[in-house]
């Protein structure tokens, strides 16, 4: 069940900051790496490789939470996760995502990278914000 964002927390939300996602593996140990992220309504999306472990992590649990802060401001979302493993969505969500953070022409030579890298197939993560902790009321 989603839960609603403040007006405060939305445009926290909305700025650029990194994310720290954390996920748990099988054996329940806990994992975390910064990410990039975009809001879209009342869900958090991610794009990551096809091959990255927060995909196995999330095939077995899909559980997760996301910290974003700056100085003592900061975002806590967790909820369940949702895979869209359409490669073309996740390209275009990865494209969308790098421009938030790199600007249009910066993005591009960053896509260019990661298909040279091999990091070219992805998949969409869509978190569900069911619980929020913040500093932005």
């Amino acid at each position: 069940m989603s839960v609603s964002l403040t007006t405060a927390a939305r445009a926290f939300l909305d700025e650029v900051h990194f994310g720290t996602l954390a996920t748990v593996n099988r054996q329940g140990i806990p994992s975390q790496v910064l990410v990039w992220y975009m809001l879209e309504g009342s869900d958090i999306l991610v794009s990551t490789p096809a091959t990255s472990y927060k995909i196995r992590n999330l095939q077995s649990n899909p559980w997760a939470s996301l910290s974003i802060s700056e100085g003592s401001r900061y975002v806590t979302v967790r909820g369940r996760t949702t895979m869209d493993e359409d490669p073309e969505r996740g390209i275009a969500l990865y494209r969308q995502i790098a421009t938030r953070y790199l600007g249009a022409e910066a993005a591009e030579q960053w896509l260019a990278q990661a298909s040279r890298r091999g990091a070219a197939d992805r998949v969409t993560l869509r978190l569900s914000i069911e619980h929020v902790i913040s500093t932005q009321r």
